[in-house]
């Protein structure tokens, strides 16, 4: 036994009154036991990839039934998408604001969290009413609809401290789900 548990063990003879000799055989049976092996870290779900430029265009062309980059931008239906907006369709992020928009939400911008964030979704760059509002689009109700806006501008109203931005986000929201019913 090592001269620290030894004065350890005297320190806490004459502290408390201890026994000794119990003590000392406590000391044996821990020193006796093998050491744990050190645990592998748990291995967490690895982040989602990012999107290449070249992913993000193909989802876009298969949203809109094209079969590449070429047929989608002959596509009217696409040409009315983008018509007035400035896209410059030579970034990436054009394309990922086309992709949010027409496919969903990117793996990586899921679960999100943040200030402009509901249900794991950043309002500000996703437009995804029913699932910032935790609705089934199948069956709820205009009154549904309306109760999950309440319940958000509760959080979120600027005159609570919530962002003016998101809040008019919300109300858009709202207005489009409401627009269908």
């Amino acid at each position: 036994m090592t001269n620290a548990i030894e004065s350890k063990i005297e320190q806490l003879v004459s502290q408390y009154g201890y026994d000794a000799q119990t003590l000392r055989d406590f000391a044996e049976f821990v020193q006796s036991q093998p050491k744990p092996r050190k645990k592998k870290p748990t291995t967490s779900t690895p982040k989602p990839k990012a999107l290449n430029l070249k992913e993000l265009q193909e989802s876009v062309a298969a949203a809109f039934g094209c079969s590449d980059i070429k047929a989608l931008k002959k596509h009217d239906a696409f040409k009315l998408a983008i018509a007035g907006r400035g896209l410059n369709l030579r970034t990436k992020d054009a394309w990922l604001a086309l992709y949010r928009e027409w496919v969903g939400v990117p793996e990586t911008e899921q679960h999100e969290e943040g200030p402009n964030c509901i249900n794991g979704i950043d309002v500000l760059k996703n437009f995804r009413p029913w699932h910032v509002f935790s609705l089934d689009p199948q069956s709820s109700t205009s009154e549904d609809i309306n109760a999950a806006f309440r319940r958000l501008a509760k959080q979120h109203h600027p005159d609570v401290g919530g962002d003016r931005q998101v809040f008019e986000r919300l109300q858009k929201m709202r207005d489009s789900l409401l627009a269908f019913r």
